[in-house]
């Protein structure tokens, strides 16, 4: 394969010698994650995929996932990593099965021993997600995550650097300000005709559009600038409306960029047990050393 013809329609659009050789961890390869290790595998990316093992590609799947019929029943790690291939065979691609809640010290040496320069956070659930941003913190490697909302009305994507807010603090501004549904449980889509199925679907371009700005934002940090999509680098967090909803997106297709802070109090990235030992004996020994003041009257 010729690089320069390979490239040349791209080439253009970004610095694509700066993305060489760098490295991301894609863990998930459902609907959005296998369309977030696609767009960066076509750019010659190196890639760890990570998915549970097992996991195999439903019929239920197809509608809305990147693969076809032909990989149905197939492992979607296995399947994932040959579409990447077609793509472009010059990408090294990574594939490790295993299970990001129940194998935490196991992916926790898989990252130690393959680095990544980012982890795309591409699950569905809050336990994984928390477990990533605690190992990503401990490595002091930047991520990028996204989700679609019950429906497909829209989605998130955030970004967590190393010394700024993790997904702790992004989730508890998350909890604050429910942008989509309340989802109190999965469905079951082995089992569509039992008789209560929460409503969370979303359509392939619903997904696909949170998906493509979760890459955006990712190839934005693999550049470490803002170049390719203009946010500027203190938003960590971006609310799109894929439709109007009304109380919840006014405008459609509309992009809403947010800074949030790094929480002192989080017990993911906040002070540590030390610093908040000195900070109070520092408080206590500035108002043992105030001057006195009259009390307010009370009443």
């Amino acid at each position: 394969m010729d690089p320069r013809e390979f490239y040349k329609r791209v080439s253009g659009a970004l610095p694509l010698e700066r993305l060489w050789g760098k490295r991301v961890a894609v863990v998930g390869l459902g609907s959005g994650g296998s369309r977030v290790a696609a767009e960066l595998g076509r750019l010659g990316i190196d890639l760890l995929l990570i998915e549970r093992p097992g996991e195999r590609l439903e019929e239920h799947n197809i509608v809305r996932h990147l693969l076809g019929f032909e990989s149905l029943g197939k492992l979607k790690l296995d399947e994932v990593t040959r579409f990447i291939a077609n793509l472009n065979p010059s990408t090294r691609v990574s594939p490790c099965g295993l299970d990001v809640v129940d194998e935490p010290e196991r992916l926790a040496q898989t990252l130690e021993e393959w680095p990544p320069d980012l982890i795309a956070v591409c699950m569905d659930n809050e336990p994984s997600k928390h477990v990533l941003n605690d190992l990503a913190l401990g490595l002091g490697v930047p991520q990028v995550g996204a989700g679609v909302y019950d429906g497909g009305i829209g989605g998130e994507a955030y970004v967590a650097r190393p010394g700024g807010a993790c997904y702790g603090c992004i989730a508890d501004h998350l909890r604050l300000h429910q942008f989509g549904p309340t989802q109190h449980s999965s469905p079951d889509y082995n089992h569509l005709h039992s008789p209560e199925i929460p409503s969370t679907c979303a359509l392939n371009l619903d997904i696909e559009q949170i998906a493509l700005l979760q890459s955006r934002l990712a190839l934005d940090l693999l550049l470490g600038s803002n170049s390719l999509t203009g946010i500027p680098p203190e938003v960590n967090l971006c609310v799109f409306a894929n439709r109007v909803v009304p109380g919840t997106f006014p405008r459609p297709l509309h992009c809403e960029f947010y800074c949030i802070r790094r929480r002192k109090d989080c017990l993911n990235c906040g002070e540590c047990p030390s610093d908040l030992e000195q900070e109070s004996a520092r408080i206590l020994a500035d108002l043992q050393t105030a001057p006195s003041q009259t009390p307010l009257a009370s009443g």
